[in-house]
């Protein structure tokens, strides 16, 4: 499918997009599966008062935040086609730290393990909680990058964690960057606000958890040519 894009401004160089990460929480109850989702704030300029998955911008914090795991190597293959190692594992732990600075939901566990200190402020709260960060079963489904002549542009990879029952439980909350946060099934989700890429994405979240088993490549929007191309990441 392809879609026509906004002609460019004279003069106006694209920005080039940021490294960004979100993540969909899934959960399952009575056999309903239901998505974390929050309303943005209205004093965002980048997709303000719409619904949308916990995610922002990879931070430097995040290379070197610990974790008790590794990757998933499918998840990491995947990433790795397009970042060095280092940026790949950063990716998914930003989506880990951006769910906690928006909700208050934490990705981890409780440990005996004691990690370095970190100087990045984020890292050092969530650390305090006395969990650290698992990340070895958070999957890659897509990737999306903002179209060129927007004043802020990002290459979003999106992830998902199914909650375990214990996970799913958790307490969470509102912030000053989502607020209205709840827990929503698809029928629900499809009467809040929206942008079109989350709709998007939500779509391809769907075919992706109607296969047995998760490919060797993921979504892929962008703009090619100026329109839209809707492919697979890496390419065969």
């Amino acid at each position: 499918m392809i879609l026509p894009v906004p002609k460019p401004v004279p003069g106006r160089k694209a920005p080039r997009p940021k490294l960004a990460a979100t993540i969909v929480l899934l959960r399952e109850i009575d056999g309903t599966h239901q998505i974390l989702m929050g309303k943005r704030s209205r004093r965002h300029d980048f997709m303000p008062d719409v619904y949308v998955f916990p995610g922002g911008r990879v931070d430097r914090g995040d290379s070197y935040a610990p974790a008790l795991d590794a990757p998933h190597p499918r998840t990491l293959r995947i990433l790795q086609q397009a970042l060095p190692p280092a940026r790949a594992r950063a990716c998914i732990m930003a989506a880990v730290r951006e769910t906690f600075e928006e909700t208050a939901l934490i990705i981890g566990a409780q440990t005996d393990f004691r990690p370095r200190p970190v100087k990045d402020k984020s890292w050092q709260a969530f650390l305090a909680t006395g969990f650290v960060p698992r990340i070895s079963d958070i999957e890659l489904f897509g990737r999306a990058i903002t179209p060129p002549f927007r004043d802020k542009r990002f290459d979003t990879w999106f992830f998902l964690k199914r909650m375990s029952e214990a996970e799913a439980c958790c307490p969470f909350s509102t912030s000053a960057e989502l607020v209205e946060t709840g827990w929503f099934t698809l029928a629900e989700i499809e009467k809040l606000p929206t942008h079109r890429a989350t709709d998007m994405m939500l779509e391809q979240l769907k075919i992706y958890l109607d296969q047995e088993a998760p490919p060797n490549d993921i979504f892929f929007s962008r703009v090619r040519g100026r329109r839209f191309c809707f492919s697979r990441f890496p390419e065969q």
